[in-house]
């Protein structure tokens, strides 16, 4: 009874996860990407914020440098991974400001603070 409680906790974590991600590279705006958050995932509105904030600073953010690196620098897909989970994570997490950078500054931006 409680692994399908926490299974299906997972799943709808993941739901929320999903439905935020598509809603945000939709460029769907921020009230309404919440708004359907607690209609169709039936997210209360702290869970709805943190899915959105979760994303908008730190998920889509990494994606974007990752396909970056792979596409632009050449990067190999585990050196591509690497980079983005041992140093932009952290990054983005010290400097929600860095968010909003494209992936190129965004790539500068880490590799002259590691330096």
């Amino acid at each position: 009874m409680y692994l399908g409680s926490l299974e299906e906790r997972r799943a709808r974590g993941n739901e929320i996860k999903f439905v935020t991600a598509a809603l945000y590279e939709a460029k769907v705006k921020d009230e309404e990407i919440l708004r359907v958050l607690m209609k169709v995932c039936d997210a209360d509105r702290e869970e709805a914020t943190n899915a959105f904030r979760n994303e908008k600073f730190m998920l889509f953010p990494c994606r974007e440098l990752y396909q970056y690196l792979i596409l632009e620098k050449g990067f190999e897909e585990h050196d591509a991974d690497v980079f983005v989970h041992n140093k932009a994570k952290r990054a983005l997490a010290d400097n929600r400001e860095l968010s909003k950078l494209s992936p190129a500054k965004l790539f500068d931006a880490i590799n002259k603070a590691n330096k």
